[in-house]
């Protein structure tokens, strides 16, 4: 008697379990299509202007590539893109990037308002068409 309780009581913990962790479909839909293509265009000239020349495999900033390589990025897993995309987001919100440091040196480097706002909306998983 117990055992045939126990399905039941096992498919309910899992369906609770299912429901607390889906999120809206439109939250799902923006988070797994972001990387379905490449980075789109108007994201991708940031990157490229602003943040590859440190996050690449042929860098000479170490600490920069160890951090993020852009180029592993884009051919690594959907699990670890979104992870790494999250992260991205929080340095970003954070104020961490670019570093203080690299801007006394470089002031060029920093961020307008409208490429910080590009690669916070991409970063977590807003679809935006430039402006």
């Amino acid at each position: 008697m117990k055992k045939l309780l126990l399905i039941p009581a096992l498919a309910l913990i899992a369906f609770i379990f299912l429901q607390a962790t889906v999120k809206d479909n439109e939250s799902i839909e923006l988070e797994t299509n972001v990387f379905d293509d490449k980075i789109p265009p108007h994201v991708k000239a940031v990157i490229d202007q602003k943040c590859y020349g440190c996050h690449n495999a042929e860098s000479k900033n170490e600490k920069g590539k160890q951090k993020l390589d852009w180029d592993e990025l884009e051919a690594s897993r959907k699990a670890k893109q979104l992870a790494t995309m999250a992260k991205i987001n929080e340095t970003l919100v954070n104020g961490d990037m670019p570093p203080a440091k690299f801007l006394e040196s470089k002031p060029e480097g920093k961020l307008t308002k409208e490429e910080l706002e590009t690669l916070l909306d991409w970063s977590a998983g807003k679809k935006k068409s430039p402006k």
